[in-house]
């Protein structure tokens, strides 16, 4: 909770107590009631007391959605509400002045001092179903944000070890450190290439661990090298085109996203001179689409069980309440991935 919702509810049980403690001994003594007398009469009244209940939550429900907590309006918020609760007040009093005229209000005019007892009765009736519906959904709030931290911090853990998975791959380590030394006896220039090719993936997976999101540019720049690895392994098996244009790359994605669903594809799929894989990439609307055609390997005991994918998407979810979307056909694997602005 902070300290402007604190000051906030400390001015507003001040004010209760002051018009407790100071109004209602003159009510007492000039027209003979107490205010539970009152309150008494009033809860009486079921239909009226459901109504202006109900109202009050709605009226709270509403301001919820209009001026949601943690949004830094705590001050207009509540001064909205003690608007409401002063119409709300005014309005009640109004339906139970109409139902004693002609008995027990004879004589005594409809706005005069009996309702004005009326009024503030229903006044600090209204701010204290208001204030209590108004801490419950507060409360309710809190542990939901709570909660949402949780899954959040699980999440980024889940996302790092991944990273973490991909960074130590061993078998794409061997495999490169296998292409690099044929290079080094078969082209020395290529293989300079290629090893610098490797030390900027390797520095791009580095600089990840603090980072949520990275420009769509930087992201794309890292899996042209990581493709060109590749390409240089499976030959020209192996086939890329990312069309982007320049408009999208100051667009974020989550880091290693794009880089992710090669290495699945890569690994899900047979990449030979009789089996060719192509992936393409593609901005549609506000998501890059990744396509790949099918060529799949026969299962294997230690095939991955999607869990990358999983995670990067739950990122999306938790941080962005965005879905990143993945649909498999006869001929062909497609992600959709969701680009912030």
């Amino acid at each position: 909770m902070s300290a402007v919702d604190l000051v906030v509810i400390a001015v507003i049980v001040l004010l209760s107590r002051i018009l407790i403690e100071r109004l209602m001994p003159l009510f007492y003594e000039s027209f003979g009631l107490h205010f539970g007398d009152f309150l008494f009469q009033t809860l009486s009244n079921y239909p009226l007391t459901i109504g202006a209940v109900l109202a009050d939550f709605m009226i709270v429900l509403l301001l919820v959605k209009i001026f949601p907590y943690g949004g830094g309006r705590a001050i207009v918020r509540s001064l909205v509400e003690v608007g409401v609760i002063i119409v709300m007040a005014f309005a009640v009093s109004v339906v139970v002045r109409a139902g004693h005229c002609g008995s027990a209000d004879d004589g005594v005019k409809f706005f005069g001092r009996m309702f004005v007892f009326t009024y503030v009765s229903n006044l600090l009736f209204n701010a204290v179903v208001i204030l209590i519906t108004d801490l419950v959904f507060y409360y309710r709030w809190t542990n939901r944000k709570a909660v949402a931290v949780e899954a959040e911090k699980q999440a980024k853990a889940n996302y790092q070890y991944q990273l973490l998975k991909s960074e130590t791959n061993p078998h794409f380590l061997f495999n490169c450190l296998n292409v690099l030394q044929y290079l080094i006896h078969e082209d020395v220039d290529r293989a300079s290439d290629y090893a610098g090719k490797l030390a900027g993936v390797y520095r791009y997976f580095l600089k990840l661990e603090k980072h949520t999101l990275v420009a769509l540019e930087e992201e794309l720049q890292f899996v042209s090298q990581y493709c060109d690895l590749l390409r240089e392994r499976f030959g020209g098996s192996f086939v890329t085109e990312i069309d982007i244009p320049e408009s999208c790359h100051s667009t974020k994605i989550i880091p290693c996203a794009l880089q992710m669903m090669v290495e699945n594809a890569v690994k899900h799929n047979v990449v030979n001179s009789s089996n060719e894989l192509k992936i393409t990439v593609r901005v549609e609307g506000e998501r890059i689409v990744v396509r790949n055609n099918l060529n799949p390997k026969k299962a294997s005991p230690d095939s991955s069980t999607g869990t990358g994918l999983q995670n990067i998407s739950r990122q999306y979810e938790i941080l962005f309440n965005k879905r990143m979307e993945s649909e498999r056909t006869e001929t062909e694997f497609v992600v959709r991935i969701p680009l912030i602005s």
